[in-house]
């Protein structure tokens, strides 16, 4: 096909033989780092899960490692007690149990943490117990009958988990040890992946209509409590907002019998049409003209998008949280996908993945993490678009940036402010190709202008 033809192109340069296609990546130890210049480097994934029980009221945790990760750990959970008695521990190994293990340390920390009052406790293993083979597993089964609160785990070692993502679905996924089952709740809703109060994030019109309806929902994510996590089993339904819960909601549904639907990574009006008739068939709801307006808006905006950006070749730079399942839809569209940044290769990027191939598209993948480095490759790849963080000035390449302002929104809005986003951007391109065209011959060009409904 043509476009694999192109993407074989594409390939031969040299600056791009390392890396693979997204046919040929299985997991995240399969991306390739774009450049060699890799500084400054990915966060470790420790920290995220150290945000993360810091803000989880009622939720104890302990941190395993050397006192660098100790160290480390403290610049983002400073305090030891948390504001309703939590306790955040360190476990620092010794030498000896750098080689040993720390099998006998471990029992002794959460005999501790238990009489002094923690109720439910976070093991945080970073690289050396995880390199070491410890089972922190197997230490909890046999801990567990002599303690009162309940304990579970997150393996976290750097050199498997090359950047952050994985310390927050990972985390998430653990706390789901947590959760007990419970009698079914018919008007229940766990809402996945936000917390009780975000008034930075704009909140996904379909929340207040859930509950104008009469659906309680409850709020699993950083800002959420404790006994929230453990009354969670009661849900009819998770409603899944954001990538870091995804494998979560897998979980509970495996374990809990708890159904999902799945929003973060919807964007074409006829997925989301999906999801909302399947949300209000389970509980017999209504949805009247409720989003008739924002839906009618993005239908527009979406018959726009297929006219103009036909075509178009765009790669994906940091700051985009699922590149995958927004290249299938921009794919839907006419657009090429040359080169996607993956931070994080997910559970469920398998499956987008396949989507995106079906289509006869696919992109070569990598992380990229210096920028200055990597900018003279992506004018190589001469994309019509860039989709994703750059902050150089010298804009050759046409960028959509600000694409993290989309996290924890979902649904038609969210369709109709990216595509308003992307088609903007091209409109500005060819506004300026039009001009340079001109100083050579003339020509009557369509200038889009600024695009909206």
């Amino acid at each position: 096909m043509k476009e694999l033809k192109e993407l074989k192109e594409l390939k031969d340069l040299k600056e791009l033989k390392h890396l693979k296609h997204l046919s040929s990546v299985k997991s995240g130890t399969g991306i390739k780092f774009l450049t060699p210049a890799v500084s400054p480097g990915s966060h470790c994934p420790m920290r995220i899960a150290s945000v993360i029980v810091k803000d989880i009221q009622g939720l104890s945790s302990l941190l395993v490692g050397t006192q660098e990760c100790a160290t480390h750990s403290r610049l983002f959970n400073p305090h030891p007690e948390g504001r309703q008695g939590e306790l955040h521990w360190l476990y620092t190994l010794s030498d000896q149990e750098v080689v040993f293990g720390c099998r006998e340390g471990l029992r002794d920390a959460l005999k501790k943490m238990d009489q002094a009052g923690a109720r439910a406790i976070l093991l945080i293993a970073t690289c050396i117990p995880e390199l070491i083979g410890e089972d922190m597993e197997g230490i909890i089964q046999e801990i567990q009958p002599e303690l009162s609160a309940r304990v579970t785990y997150v393996m976290l070692g750097q050199f498997k988990n090359v950047s952050h993502p994985p310390g927050s679905w990972k985390t998430m996924k653990a706390l789901g040890l947590l959760m007990e089952k419970k009698a079914t709740d018919l008007r229940r809703i766990n809402v996945l992946g936000r917390a009780p109060e975000e008034d930075h994030i704009p909140e996904p019109s379909l929340l207040p209509e859930l509950v104008r309806q009469g659906i309680n929902l409850r709020y699993l994510a950083p800002g959420a409590s404790l006994e929230d996590l453990q009354n969670a089993g009661d849900a009819a339904l998770n409603l899944v907002l954001s990538p870091y819960t995804q494998p979560l909601a897998v979980q509970m549904q495996e374990e809990l019998g708890i159904p999902y639907v799945s929003l973060h990574h919807r964007y074409a009006v006829k997925d989301i049409d999906q999801a909302y008739e399947d949300i209000a068939q389970r509980f017999g709801l209504s949805w009247g003209d409720a989003f008739a307006e924002e839906r009618r808006r993005a239908l527009a905006l979406e018959n726009q998008a297929q006219q103009r950006l036909d075509g178009l070749r765009f790669v994906c730079a940091p700051r985009v949280d699922l590149p995958i399942p927004l290249s299938v839809y921009l794919t839907g569209l006419g657009m090429e996908p040359l080169l996607l940044h993956l931070e994080e290769y997910y559970p469920e990027d398998k499956d987008h993945a396949g989507q995106l191939i079906a289509r006869g598209q696919d992109p070569l993948v990598c992380r990229m993490v210096n920028e200055e480095a990597e900018l003279p490759i992506l004018q190589k790849l001469n994309p019509d678009l860039c989709i994703g963080y750059m902050s150089y000035t010298d804009i050759r390449i046409p960028c959509v940036a600000n694409m993290m302002d989309y996290y924890g929104q979902v649904g038609y809005e969210r369709t109709r402010s990216l595509l308003t986003r992307i088609l903007g951007v091209a409109a500005k391109k060819e506004n300026k190709e039009s001009k340079e065209n001109k100083e050579n011959k003339e020509q009557g060009g369509m200038a889009y202008g600024t695009a909206s409904v």
